[in-house]
């Protein structure tokens, strides 16, 4: 039975380890972070911004980059400025790149941020892609649209009212008893007017026998 010389032996295992070490030291660490601003107090047909940062840490190189953020769903959103996806062809280690683009909420709703999706090609790995998720945000509400005019005249009518009328609703039901009011001055006032009408007739008639 032949024997390995303990060189040729470190030898080998020497290569091993170093193949081992640079396939790992090789690969490309990917992160994607999903921002959005404004992150609070969202109306119908205000904007918001959605921005997209892909960071590699390296130490590899990564390659074929397809981002995409289907959070926009078009019965609720209008995608204004920009798109909700992009693709990249390498990002080298070290490097980082910021996407940006702009929504627009058409109805009032609630909101489930779910994360953003990535599938890149490592350099060690070939052809294997690999998927990648953003980080999530707190669900969001999506209120109807603000009227400062409207919400300063609430207010007035608070004063006025000692507090006892607060919303559009109550006021709606406080102008409709207003014109049942007036509508049965005008029809008092009618009343008098006719029965006017009728003495100052029936006074002529009387004058002319």
């Amino acid at each position: 039975m032949r024997h390995i010389s303990p060189i040729v032996c470190l030898t080998i295992f020497s290569s091993f380890v170093a193949s081992s070490l640079d396939d790992d030291e090789g690969r490309a660490v990917l992160l994607l972070e999903k921002k959005l601003f404004p992150d609070q107090d969202i109306t119908v047909g205000k904007r918001l911004n959605v921005t997209l940062t892909v960071f590699n840490k390296g130490p590899g190189n990564a390659y074929s980059l397809v981002v995409g953020d289907d959070n926009w769903k078009q019965d609720k959103f209008l995608v204004v400025s920009g798109a909700n996806n992009f693709t990249l062809d390498f990002l080298n280690a070290g490097d980082s790149y910021e996407h940006q683009f702009t929504v627009m909420p058409i109805k009032k709703t609630w909101l489930r941020v779910r994360a953003a999706k990535m599938a890149f090609i490592d350099g060690v790995e070939g052809e294997n892609t690999i998927m990648h998720m953003s980080n999530t945000l707190p669900d969001m509400r999506i209120g109807v649209k603000k009227d400062n005019i409207e919400d300063m005249l609430l207010c007035v009518g608070r004063i006025l009212t000692l507090n006892n009328v607060k919303t559009k609703t109550g006021w709606m039901y406080v102008g409709g008893f207003l014109v049942l009011l007036l509508m049965l001055q005008l029809y008092q006032v009618a009343k008098s007017v006719i029965r006017k009408r009728r003495y100052v007739r029936t006074l002529e008639e009387v004058k002319k026998f």
